[in-house]
């Protein structure tokens, strides 16, 4: 495993928690984004597009993850915030944005 991966594995667990199951390029490459490997405004926009990337994609999961939703879609993948119209109120009750949790949750299963 090369140490680029192992720096990501490790920032994932740190931030996360160990979650089962494959993570998305989009949100292996948000945490890129948060280690300052694409750097910021435009910059970061062409980088990540020329990487392949869709900016507006990656930037949303970068911005769920500094409002510190990282651990809460852990949770919510562990099964603590229930299912359906039952986990969007929990999480609401929470004062989390329950779409942008959902978002960060598909992107760690993918």
């Amino acid at each position: 495993m090369s140490e680029v991966n192992k720096n990501l594995e490790n920032m994932a667990d740190e931030q996360l928690g160990t979650v089962a199951g494959g993570m998305s390029a989009e949100y292996l490459a948000a945490m890129d984004v948060m280690a300052g490997k694409y750097g910021n405004g435009e910059d970061r926009r062409r980088r990540l597009t020329a990487a392949g990337f869709n900016y507006d994609a990656v930037q949303h999961l970068v911005n769920g993850l500094a409002k510190g939703y990282g651990p809460v879609a852990a949770d919510v993948i562990n099964g603590r915030y229930g299912n359906n119209e039952y986990r969007i109120n929990a999480l609401r009750a929470a004062g989390y944005d329950p779409y942008l949790v959902q978002d960060l949750v598909n992107a760690m299963l993918k």
